[in-house]
């Protein structure tokens, strides 16, 4: 096996820094977490942004993920499989709920958001495309590690120190580990208010000879999905799961 350089893995945990925080970085954000000298991290940060892969705030003097990463991302993900096959689902269920769906597939200790649709009606500030978040505090991650390859307790323990995101983000490996079990059995999870504050997410898995190839999700505001919604929309999220799977096996056969 071919492990990455130095530098070359600074880069890549850099790069993993941005894509996790929505407002950027500054340099001794990305000093502290990367455990590196002020002066080296802004020389990097620095190297990153004349090659485009970053951009410098001149206002906040935060760095931010570049478009030239950003195109590359959107090639790569336009070639996924899941995307092309799941997309009328999405559509469908975002109809059917009347709410932003999302379509999310595992990237280690984080889910990475590569679909979205919303209805027509609704105005939404941000897209999730693109963005990482740590697997263990939202429903699609929930669902990506309760139907992995690996049982519960391996797939937590190799999860190291789960970080909170909110007051609300399970952080003890024995409760999410019970989490987990309930969400093999009734087939879907919900995050309350884990993954950002006021936001509630139902999630399904799309699977492929029992394992989570992917993960189906219905999001919005709290306000507009209380708790007596939940057993309906997991529902929605269900079939519309079921129905990618289904494409996707089709597309092996």
């Amino acid at each position: 096996m071919v492990r990455p350089t130095e530098g070359v893995q600074r880069v890549v945990d850099v790069l993993d820094l941005l894509g996790e925080s929505r407002d950027g970085l500054g340099v001794r954000d990305v000093a502290r977490r990367l455990d590196v000298h002020a002066s080296t991290a802004s020389r990097m940060l620095a190297t990153l942004a004349a090659a485009g892969v970053l951009e410098r705030d001149p206002e906040t003097a935060r760095y931010r993920i570049g478009a030239r990463v950003v195109g590359l991302a959107a090639a790569a993900v336009d070639r996924l499989p899941v995307v092309s096959q799941a997309r009328g689902e999405l559509e469908h269920l975002s109809t059917a709920a009347a709410e932003t769906v999302n379509l999310a597939i595992r990237d280690g200790r984080h889910v990475v958001y590569v679909d979205q649709v919303t209805p027509a009606q609704t105005v939404v500030m941000a897209s999730w495309v693109g963005r990482r978040s740590p697997i263990h505090a939202s429903s699609s991650g929930k669902v990506l590690l309760a139907f992995g390859n690996a049982d519960i307790a391996t797939g937590i323990a190799g999860l190291g120190r789960l970080e909170p995101l909110t007051n609300r983000t399970v952080t003890d490996p024995a409760r999410l580990a019970e989490i987990l079990r309930q969400v093999r059995r009734q087939g879907y999870a919900a995050s309350v208010g884990e993954l950002e504050q006021g936001l509630v997410t139902i999630a399904a898995p799309v699977l492929l000879d029992g394992v989570a190839a992917a993960a189906i999700s219905v999001s919005g505001p709290a306000y507009r999905l209380p708790a007596r919604e939940v057993p309906h929309l997991a529902r929605l999220v269900i079939d519309a799961a079921a129905g990618a799977a289904n494409r996707m096996d089709g597309r092996r056969r």
